[in-house]
């Protein structure tokens, strides 16, 4: 026999139900990263430059956003690498790059955790880099979530053993979540002719009618912003050569917000925003 009168359980179904939609109405979480490449370890001024970049990383939350992004840089999850972590991919020099950038935000100088990619200037005739971030990361291509964000490391690009990872990845997350991809190569411009064009349509093709945010790359050494085939492209600076920027990334319910950081004036200098499409 029922122990709870009718109306209570009533009561309590309603309630349930209640809290449930009250649940799924509720926005999710703001979700904060940065976005850094081509370190260089190896190469002149690196270390000193790197640790610069660490520095400042580490005491950017609490800093004022540009004023058209308004208000402050929350904690963020962790620093999306894309590539060039060495100069000649020697173990040694990845050593360093684990020294300052460390793996899980408590292992090296830089206090979040840190994902990066594969750059050409990562690999030489016996490619110990590819074997080390295996270790790191479970794989050269893997894939995490922060709240409904699902983040995707493609290698140094997307060919074609890594698109039929993707493909697979892409298909189990469904057509609705929102997505961040991010590998070394350029897609446009001067230096993104170091992969074939039919590997791009290929690239282009897997992502079709799915919720693509936006496309990080490095390589160029060069802070930006364009667009590819619909989709949103950024790129940061560099230690390496002049355009001295990462990028600082804010993703709420219905914006992505991208600003860059100049690490040798210690200021903002630019800004973009792009709508987020969530169910």
């Amino acid at each position: 026999m029922n122990r709870f009168p009718k109306v209570l359980l009533a009561t309590l179904a309603a309630s349930s139900f209640l809290l449930s939609a009250h649940a799924q109405e509720r926005p999710p979480s703001t979700v904060t990263f940065f976005v850094a490449s081509d370190s260089h370890f190896g190469a002149p001024r690196m270390s000193e430059l790197n640790r610069s970049v660490v520095e400042q990383m580490n005491a950017l939350p609490g800093t004022e956003y540009p004023p058209e992004m308004g208000g402050r840089v929350d904690t963020p999850r962790g620093v999306l690498f894309t590539g060039d972590m060495t100069d000649n991919g020697h173990l040694e020099e990845f050593a360093e790059f684990e020294k300052v950038y460390g793996r899980t935000g408590r292992d090296g100088l830089l206090a979040f955790p840190v994902f990066e990619a594969i750059g050409n200037h990562d690999l030489n005739s016996e490619s110990p880099i590819k074997k080390r971030v295996t270790e790191r990361h479970g794989a050269i291509n893997y894939a995490w979530d922060w709240e409904d964000l699902r983040l995707v490391c493609l290698d140094m690009y997307p060919d074609e053993k890594t698109l039929g990872w993707l493909t697979q990845k892409l298909a189990r997350a469904g057509r609705q979540h929102p997505l961040i991809l991010f590998f070394h190569y350029s897609l446009e411009g001067p230096y993104s002719d170091f992969w074939e064009q039919s590997e791009k349509d290929a690239f282009a093709q897997s992502l079709s009618g799915y919720n693509v945010l936006a496309l990080f790359h490095g390589h160029e050494h060069h802070v930006g912003h364009y667009d590819w085939r619909g989709h949103a492209v950024f790129r940061p600076g560099a230690p390496r050569h002049s355009s001295h920027h990462f990028l600082v990334v804010r993703v709420s319910a219905r914006r992505m917000e991208v600003a860059a950081w100049n690490f040798d004036d210690r200021r903002w200098v630019t800004s973009w925003s792009i709508p987020v499409t969530r169910p």
